[in-house]
């Protein structure tokens, strides 16, 4: 039976990178402080509410497949995926929408190495943003 790596300094693992941008993608989202929908702003209401799936990998954390949603709002997209559609288009405009679809299609298979410097130039983005959490 094969082993698992355990995540250290040196040699983190992919679950615990995913974990992590995971967390700074969120973060860098609600960090614009309102819902893009209804203008919600108390941030304990504010979500990460994804355009395609965390199941899309090659956009998984792509900043444009991230909106600021409060619960409700995220709820009527998942309750409402056709109106959600509409709204995004709205919201994102046709160029950026058609770009961020051909972005999501292709399967991609993130390396360590790739997870790693996107982590960092998260961690930068929040530092620029003075967004905070823990490591």
């Amino acid at each position: 039976m094969k082993k698992k790596k355990r995540a250290t300094a040196k040699t983190p693992t992919k679950s615990y990178l995913t974990n992590k941008l995971d967390q700074s993608c969120s973060l860098i989202t609600r960090s614009k402080g309102r819902c893009v929908k209804c203008g919600e702003q108390r941030y304990q209401q504010l979500q990460c509410c994804h355009i395609y799936s965390r199941t899309y990998k090659s956009v998984r954390w792509d900043l444009l497949n991230l909106l600021c949603m409060c619960a409700s709002c995220h709820r009527w997209g998942h309750n409402n995926p056709c109106l959600f559609t509409e709204f995004v288009q709205t919201y994102l405009g046709a160029e950026q929408y058609e770009e961020l679809k051909a972005r999501a299609e292709p399967t991609s298979h993130w390396k360590i190495h790739e997870m790693q410097e996107l982590r960092e130039a998260n961690e930068s983005a929040m530092k620029r943003l003075g967004v905070w959490y823990r490591k």
